[in-house]
């Protein structure tokens, strides 16, 4: 079975409403260092996340330096940390030792460029980065798309024939973002046949505003895969 994380939420009904439609994750986004539209302060988070119900993954999306980020997982305390910034391999493995020992879990973003399909940070290439990434004791990839004007949420798919190579040269679970929608998640799972699958702006009716309608049929027509 396809996994779901509704990532993004900004207030408690949303957090509800993606529990309600069966997501098997809830993200938030906190202090990511760009600016994008649903970061959140530690201190909003930390209000949140006790509002998630038993059984369903707690996720913390953020990025930047190493003492930023497990400052961020030391007061919140998700069951996992997606890094989505281009951290260095060194510090991806870093922060997946010291957050393992305090029992979070590390997922790493390896995110595409839409316009000339390689990936951000040391590596260009998106197969050998996704490669070196999986040695770091990360817990799973997630594949998603980046474009000038935005690092993530951008509404935009990368290559799921890339993203189906990716898939089947790693051991690691790759989770897939970028673009999706409650119209083309069914085909992209089974295009890529990915681990979980990952939607902000495809489950939205305007800018941090999720669509009720949309989160259940985004979780339905994954499910149905």
């Amino acid at each position: 079975m396809v996994r779901v994380k509704i990532c993004g939420n900004t207030d408690g009904e949303q957090i509800r409403m993606a529990a309600d439609a069966g997501a098997d994750c809830v993200g938030l986004v906190v202090e990511y260092p760009v600016p994008v539209p649903w970061n959140l302060s530690r201190e909003a988070a930390a209000e949140l996340l006790p509002l998630v119900p038993p059984f369903v993954t707690r996720a913390v999306v953020t990025g930047g330096p190493v003492d930023v980020v497990l400052s961020i997982a030391e007061r919140l305390r998700p069951h996992l940390i997606q890094l989505h910034t281009d951290n260095p391999l060194e510090e991806t493995a870093l922060l997946a030792r010291e957050l393992s020992l305090r029992g979070i879990g590390l997922i790493r973003a390896l995110r595409i460029d839409v316009a000339s399909g390689t990936a951000s940070g040391q590596i260009a290439d998106p197969l050998e980065a996704a490669l070196a990434l999986q040695e770091t004791g990360i817990l799973a990839l997630v594949v998603d798309a980046r474009t000038d004007k935005l690092p993530a949420g951008t509404g935009e798919r990368v290559d799921w024939t890339l993203a189906r190579r990716i898939r089947e040269s790693i051991r690691a679970p790759v989770i897939l973002a970028g673009g999706l929608s409650p119209t083309n998640v069914r085909e992209a799972i089974r295009a890529v046949r990915p681990y979980g699958v990952d939607v902000i702006t495809g489950v939205e009716s305007a800018r941090r505003a999720k669509d009720p309608a949309l989160v259940r049929e985004f979780v339905r027509r994954a499910r149905e895969c």
